[in-house]
């Protein structure tokens, strides 16, 4: 495994695969945890679910909201897969009760920190104001 590990409170992420054209990781989301409204202004990313089920919100540029249940269960509506576009802002969340979930990020051409973005809340808030509540559940104060 490469050693990459961003260290966030109840996620764990480890990059496991970088080549020239696509970068991949693992991440384990434990309860308590998000990851905070971000975005990858050089490439589309695919969220993978292995085990249980997370709950993945994407902020358009126009300014629509979309939430995807990513999960193993394709009877009951849950998806296996999921594509951000290039620019478009991310979170994901474990839905309430879900103890935890386990997948992969897979990001073609490979990813870049000089590409990504966390957002800022209030910025984000001027942006989206019709997703107030989202918002303020998954982004962090800077301090």
């Amino acid at each position: 495994m490469i050693g990459l590990n961003i260290p966030t409170a109840h996620i764990f992420f480890v990059e496991t695969h970088r080549d020239r054209y696509r970068t991949s990781g693992h991440w384990l989301f434990l309860p308590g945890s998000f990851s905070s409204f971000h975005k990858v202004n050089n490439n589309d990313e695919l969220f993978l679910i292995h085990m249980g089920q997370i709950l993945l919100h994407i902020l358009d540029p126009d300014g629509k909201h979309s939430s995807f249940l990513l999960g193993t269960d394709m009877n009951s509506g849950e998806l296996p897969v999921v594509n951000v576009p290039v620019g478009y802002w991310q979170a994901a969340e474990l839905p309430d009760k879900a103890p935890f979930a386990f997948g992969s990020n897979v990001c073609a051409p490979a990813f870049s920190y000089d590409e990504f973005s966390i957002a800022d809340r209030d910025s984000l808030l001027a942006d989206y104001p019709n997703n107030k509540e989202l918002i303020l559940r998954l982004t962090r104060i800077s301090e």
